[in-house]
């Protein structure tokens, strides 16, 4: 966490937020170069032994890593391991800028040293934006929600990411919006065979919590039918795309 403190993005570590299967997450007093933050995230990735994710290759299928790094990664070295490591940190910052960009509903990136990233914090004074596990949505309420994951889920897909982990628990609501966190694990799915397994697993996870709530979804049609857009989408010229 020095650098951080160092560059002046923070002053202060204010608690534990969370610790996940891969990461602790922290929140912090934002410094002066964490513009337009009074409250950021910190989180801090586990060693990959540490890390709880199975079938790593499942994630990584598709990308192409070349010379020394590749061949370390593929022979599974020490240099190698370090290098993976590094790339899966990485990734998910690279995703999180782009989907930011894209107007999807992340975290706001803010800087990322070594194996940590910041981030805009989503909650305030009292208390963290709540994972949508924890919430108990009415009728109308529950309807609004699963909307608009399904349109964050299509978002993310239009701009080639398929999140690959996704359920209630790294799903947050805030200010009446659903956002979307936890992303190392993100595949694209121009490249990434496994894609349109993951999306369809991310659908049925969502749909389940959904249908406790008395919303009946198809989550294998949903999948199907957003695999039919993306793959038609493909095949638009670049001068006719909207």
């Amino acid at each position: 966490m020095e650098r951080f403190y160092e560059e002046g993005f923070i002053t202060e570590v204010l608690r534990p937020l969370a610790s996940g299967k891969e990461a602790t997450i922290y929140l912090c007093r934002a410094g002066e170069f964490a513009v337009g933050h009074d409250l950021v995230v910190l989180k801090a990735y586990r060693p990959r032994d540490q890390r709880d994710f199975r079938n790593n290759q499942t994630y990584t299928a598709g990308r192409v890593v070349r010379g020394r790094p590749g061949r370390a990664i593929a022979t599974k070295t020490r240099f190698g391991r370090a290098v993976d490591e590094a790339l899966w940190q990485e990734h998910e910052w690279e995703t999180l800028q782009a989907l930011n960009a894209a107007g999807v509903a992340v975290p706001s990136p803010v800087v990322a040293f070594g194996p940590a990233i910041l981030m805009g914090y989503l909650g305030d004074s009292e208390g963290a934006a709540p994972q949508l596990k924890d919430l108990r949505p009415d009728g109308a309420q529950a309807h609004d929600l699963f909307a608009q994951t399904m349109r964050e889920i299509e978002r993310m897909l239009f701009h080639n990411v398929v999140h690959a982990d996704l359920s209630p628990f790294n799903l947050l609501v805030w200010e009446d919006r659903v956002r979307v966190i936890d992303l190392p694990q993100a595949v694209d799915p121009r490249f990434n065979p496994n894609a349109w397994d993951l999306l369809a697993r991310d659908l049925r996870n969502v749909c389940a919590w959904f249908a406790g709530r008395s919303i009946q979804a198809d989550p294998d049609a949903i999948a199907a039918d957003l695999r039919t857009g993306f793959e038609l989408a493909e095949l638009v010229p670049p001068d006719l795309q909207l």
